[in-house]
């Protein structure tokens, strides 16, 4: 699948709400942790208020979980993330859109799902 990535400051609320409305995927580089963190909120509201439901995730938040068992560090703690990423994925099931956050870069990874 070819996703299209914006710099934030180079694309409007308009157009990324024209992709919503269009059922697009795409992923969005915010630049700073400040602004990482109100796109996602306004993401989040933007999808929801189109009468869509959206799952906000870690990637790699399974692989994470799976090494720390592995390994046998933190494995209560790992069973406990485990049952959390569950319910978590229980309470948001089959949604219309998938926000992907990355643990390294503050980039946005917006997965139109259905």
């Amino acid at each position: 699948m070819d996703v299209n990535i914006y710099k934030i400051h180079e694309v409007s609320n308009e157009q990324i709400l024209t992709k919503i409305k269009n059922h697009e995927s795409f992923t969005l580089e915010c630049g700073d942790a400040d602004r990482y963190s109100h796109t996602l909120e306004w993401l989040e509201k933007a999808i929801e208020d189109q009468g869509m439901t959206v799952r906000v995730y870690l990637i790699g938040r399974a692989a994470a979980m799976g090494a720390a068992v592995w390994t046998g560090f933190g494995t209560i703690a790992a069973a406990a993330s485990g049952l959390a990423i569950a319910a978590h994925n229980i309470a948001t099931w089959s949604p219309d859109y998938e926000i992907g956050k990355s643990p390294i870069a503050p980039t946005l990874y917006v997965k139109y799902k259905k």
